[in-house]
């Protein structure tokens, strides 16, 4: 399943793959407010499924902005009160960088 922001200028594009009882979430492009709500549309519907994991995959996002972050930090709330099933990899990219400068990535599961 692929999801996909409207616009050109905004490609965003969330792919979904399914393994058995686990799901992995590739995100692309910019994740900011035009963006953020496809991703939490689709994570919140992962979150609600019946899956032993959920790994989100952001490491090949090129643009994050508070409204992208926002999306991580409910993401990873809900699921720690509905199993602890998300694990997020983000890479050495700019979600990395964004987590840095505002010290989040204590509030978020990370994985390699």
């Amino acid at each position: 399943m692929t999801a996909r922001s409207p616009g050109p200028e905004r490609l965003f594009t969330v792919r979904i793959e399914e393994d058995g009882a686990s799901l992995a979430v590739h995100a692309t492009g910019e994740l900011d407010i035009a963006t953020a709500q496809t991703l939490e549309e689709t994570l919140r519907h992962a979150l609600d499924g019946d899956v032993a994991s959920i790994v989100l995959d952001v490491a090949e996002v090129s643009f994050i902005d508070s409204w992208g972050l926002r999306v991580l930090l409910r993401a990873a709330a809900h699921s720690r009160e509905n199993g602890d099933v998300l694990r997020i990899r983000c890479g050495s990219g700019v979600v990395r960088r964004m987590l840095d400068v505002t010290g989040m990535e204590a509030r978020l599961p990370l994985t390699a």
